[in-house]
């Protein structure tokens, strides 16, 4: 990594500039350091930069120490991840608004598959043993559980994907060193231990209230689903939702009482058509089913594209050409294993001494793209490479 991260964090640090406006400047000059010693005429020549901006970076760019935020850093073993760099969510690339760069606190595989849970603050207990119910589940299944970290469903989330020997991560709307809210302090030392905190926002920033929305873009877009488990009709969970759904992302609602507020975003989501959630197993099948479609769509054209390479000049195919497809280390010793015959997980995790959760993880991905299958409590391999 050259050193020019470090005038990255120095540009997104000043004030008013946001994650779009860093992006659209560091493209026009090469390099956020460029950014930084361009002159006012330089930097009003770059698209929709205007005089508030350019004003922030002429009267800051000297002023502003970027050593503190880098002790800081140092202090409590935080990374600053560029959108260009290997581990930065390969989910996340493709938004608008995509932030130039990531603060992480943890050693959490922001690239494994993601589901958000989100809702209300003041949640009841029905809401509670849902949040707890679906997060557990999607922990066994493989699933990294993403939220906020904000009281009540969020809270909950996090907790019960830690205690099911799973993986999460925490998405803050202030910097990755202020626990907010304080009464999350312990929460906060479990994921960072276990999981993964990450903000876009600058070391000790405040949890200013305009920063949520900015915070629940990246909550949905790291995920392949979100599920809303209480909200009010004007709560922050029903924004969450509504980015989901336009970055087009599955959404799913848990349906509440009719007669509680907490209930009234959830059932209005279903109500419009977002899916209804009766289960964890809703929303897995979901997925599983809808990545096996895509994979299905992308061998077609593969091998397509192949069959058009191998024609010899008569027109004609020569061999019988199939798509390859990638498996990360634990997928393919799963599916070794898998070839000599069918096994439960427990089994397999028994037999290559890989951690259930990790087992669990390596077989979705393998049954998503159809290399393996389960059918009552064992898996099959489907067929060769």
């Amino acid at each position: 990594m050259t050193e020019d991260w470090k005038y990255q964090i120095k540009l997104c640090s000043l004030p008013d500039i946001g994650s779009v406006s860093a992006a659209r400047l560091i493209k026009h000059f090469g390099s956020a350091r460029a950014a930084l010693t361009a002159t006012p005429a330089e930097l009003s020549s770059v698209e929709k930069i205007g005089k508030k901006i350019i004003s922030s970076i002429i009267s800051n760019r000297d002023s502003y120490d970027i050593s503190d935020a880098l002790h800081k850093m140092s202090q409590i073993g935080a990374r600053y991840l560029r959108s260009s760099d290997a581990g930065f969510p390969k989910m996340l690339k493709g938004m608008a608004d995509c932030p130039v760069g990531l603060y992480v606190l943890g050693g959490c595989d922001l690239n494994a598959p993601c589901i958000s849970i989100v809702g209300c603050r003041n949640c009841t207990t029905y809401g509670q043993l849902a949040a707890r119910k679906f997060s557990a589940a999607f922990a066994r299944a493989g699933f990294t559980v993403v939220s906020g970290m904000a009281r009540g469903i969020d809270s909950v989330a996090h907790f019960s994907a830690l205690e099911a020997g799973g993986k999460t991560i925490a998405v803050l709307g202030c910097g990755v060193d202020v626990v907010y809210p304080p009464e999350n302090a312990e929460l906060y030392e479990k994921i960072r231990r276990n999981g993964a905190i990450i903000s876009e926002f600058s070391i000790g920033s405040r949890a200013e209230r305009q920063n949520f929305p900015i915070r629940n873009r990246l909550v949905s877009g790291l995920s392949l689903a979100t599920v809303v488990i209480e909200s009010d009709i004007r709560g922050g969970s029903m924004i969450t939702a509504r980015i989901a759904a336009e970055q087009g992302r599955d959404v799913f609602a848990v349906p509440g009482n009719i007669d509680r507020p907490q209930s009234r975003g959830c059932n209005a989501l279903i109500r419009d058509g977002v899916t209804l959630a009766g289960s964890p197993e809703d929303v897995i099948d979901s997925i599983v089913f809808a990545s096996k479609v895509e994979f299905e769509a992308l061998n077609e054209k593969n091998l397509t594209a192949q069959a058009d390479t191998r024609q010899d000049r008569g027109g004609n195919i020569s061999g019988n050409s199939k798509p390859k497809i990638n498996l990360s280390p634990d997928e393919a010793a799963v599916y070794g294993l898998l070839k000599g015959g069918d096994l439960s997980a427990d089994r397999i995790a028994e037999e290559l001494s890989m951690p259930v959760q990790k087992c669990s993880a390596a077989l979705l991905m393998l049954e998503i793209k159809k290399l393996a299958s389960k059918r009552g409590g064992t898996w099959s391999a489907h067929r060769t490479m």
